[in-house]
């Protein structure tokens, strides 16, 4: 449940974005890890993969009124 409570750095939710659509560009190595411990994402062979909880934190990004004012 502290994935979804935490706080992230704007570059960690950069990467979390990045994570969910699959983006080819590289995440920074300390960003990934951050999102690990909270259990927002799990390794997936060589890359990373949003966990359920993941998900549900990226969709919130998502629909927040900054995000969608950005949009």
């Amino acid at each position: 449940m502290k994935g979804i409570l935490a706080p992230l750095s704007p570059h960690e939710e950069t990467a979390l974005r990045k994570i969910a659509v699959g983006s080819d560009n590289p995440v920074d190595p300390a960003h990934a890890r951050r999102l690990h411990q909270l259990e927002l994402v799990e390794k997936d062979g060589n890359s990373w993969r949003l966990t359920a909880m993941g998900r549900r934190r990226h969709d919130l990004l998502m629909s927040s009124p900054v995000w969608s004012a950005a949009g």
